[in-house]
């Protein structure tokens, strides 16, 4: 059972997820709780780390400005925990973690402040920091619900990763043993492990965060490691759905998905789950449930294995405003590949995701798509690599529509009704990207509000509407 940062970012939060996993404890289920920091907590965090000019004149003010931060930042979340625990004795504890771990992160970044630079190991500590303080609160919480609850920290759980931080990769193998071996003996002693999501240990033994979705993939993996009968994603949301019903008040909640649509759509900038996360639900065939953690009792998104009798069509669509187009051609046609194969390394490295890309007539121009936080990390990574080899044409402010389904790419009217929806609202595509997934096609689009409201309403209605029902 995962609680997103939302799920737990006041005190009425905090309560209500408490009160969720003890409902089903209560009922003999044996339940393993992760959780994200509160919502805004983690950037607020990231900000700590990022590179800074500062005039050395400076410098005492900006290590002041990190105790400042850190302080706040203990402070909030015992006030958190003065409203949602009753017992002072429970608070007390609360107290007594958020103090040691506020000093542990003052530690690390005066290390780095008199190093002159945040070493990568740091970096994770420091951003994974806002799930080790709000464990505590969850913890303490549930015992003051009658639960017989204990913390326990990424590092602690038995999630076993490469030595890449920033994105550090699991452990298939080493991960499993050390879940089981950690996990195991808690739940069959009758307790209920509450654990920081989004980090685990090294094989340095040092914290290494997961990356984007990290507190998901935790999830998952824990869950897939003990062999567990659902994974449970709760969130503010009641379930995936067809689309944005901001844009499109007709988007509806979807019962079922199967795992690659999800991760497709995911990986089409949906909010659903981080395609990472689906992998071990995919791999392990283990149902993943995305609810509403205020509405349990809605039945939300299932995902599960794809039918072998499902028919084509299109399930969703997916949507990124303020998105970009990024073209690289080469200066000379006809020589060797337009961009160095290193690139790909680099952007792994980096965490910089891409949308969707595409390679033109004997690999002469590359074509990426980008949203807009990646788009800025994305081109000084490219610009490494240009040295008059290539071009690079660069379009803002698109919108990136996916139109995500099973064989959705390849099934018959599909493309012909895309092209019909995009004549009758009178807007020209900036690309269009098919065939290299059958389940997705991909627009880049104008990112007009109105042109784009009318578009995305009639792909549902002519697309997904019939589908969805």
């Amino acid at each position: 059972m995962k609680f997103g940062g939302t799920s737990v970012k006041d005190a009425a939060c905090i309560r209500n997820a408490a009160a969720v996993a003890k409902q089903l404890h209560d009922q003999g289920t044996q339940v393993v709780v992760v959780t994200s920091a509160r919502a805004g907590v983690t950037d607020r965090l990231v900000s700590l780390v990022r590179p800074h000019q500062v005039d050395p004149a400076g410098e005492a003010e900006r290590l002041a400005d990190f105790f400042r931060s850190t302080r706040q930042l203990e402070e909030e979340h015992l006030a958190v925990a003065r409203d949602a625990i009753r017992n002072p004795l429970l608070v007390d504890e609360v107290a007594k973690a958020l103090y040691s771990e506020r000093t542990a992160l003052e530690r690390v970044l005066l290390g780095s402040h008199l190093l002159g630079e945040m070493t990568p190991i740091g970096h994770d500590v420091v951003v994974s920091a806002g799930e080790r303080l709000c464990v505590p609160l969850l913890v303490n919480c549930l015992r003051d619900l009658g639960v017989d609850a204990l913390g326990v920290m990424g590092d602690e759980c038995g999630i076993v990763t490469d030595n890449n931080y920033g994105r550090a990769q699991p452990l298939d193998d080493p991960t499993r043993e050390g879940v089981r071996r950690a996990m195991l003996p808690m739940l069959e002693a009758g307790r209920l492990p509450v654990v920081t999501g989004f980090y685990g240990r090294s094989e340095q033994g040092r914290i290494a965060i997961l990356g984007r979705g990290g507190s998901d993939y935790s999830a998952t993996l824990i869950g897939c490691a003990l062999d567990c009968d659902e994974i449970w994603i709760l969130k503010e949301v009641d379930g995936i759905q067809t689309t944005d019903p901001r844009l499109v008040p007709t988007a509806r909640t979807l019962p079922e998905v199967s795992y690659l649509i999800a991760a497709e759509m995911s990986q089409l900038g949906a909010k659903v789950l981080h395609p990472r996360s689906i992998l071990p639900a995919l791999r392990q065939n283990v149902p993943l449930r995305i609810a509403n953690s205020f509405r349990t009792d809605l039945p939300g998104t299932r995902l599960v294995a794809a039918r072998p009798d499902q028919p084509p069509g299109v399930t969703a669509l997916s949507l990124v405003r303020g998105g970009g187009l990024v073209r690289a051609v080469a200066s000379e046609l006809g020589s060797e590949d337009v961009v160095d194969f290193r690139l790909t390394r680099d952007l792994r490295d980096a965490n910089v995701e891409v949308l969707a890309s595409a390679v033109g007539l004997n690999a002469g121009s590359v074509l990426w798509l980008l949203g807009k936080d990646e788009l800025g990390r994305f081109l000084p990574l490219l610009e490494r690599y240009r040295a008059g080899h290539f071009e690079i044409e660069t379009a803002r402010q698109a919108a990136i529509v996916g139109i995500v389904g099973n064989n959705a790419a390849t099934a018959p009217g599909i493309h012909h009704t895309v092209a019909r929806c995009l004549d009758e609202v009178g807007v020209q595509a900036l690309a269009t990207l098919s065939g290299a997934s059958p389940n997705s096609i991909v627009l880049a689009l104008p990112d007009d509000q109105n042109q784009l409201t009318q578009t995305m309403q009639l792909l549902h209605a002519r697309l997904v509407s019939s589908i969805a029902s």
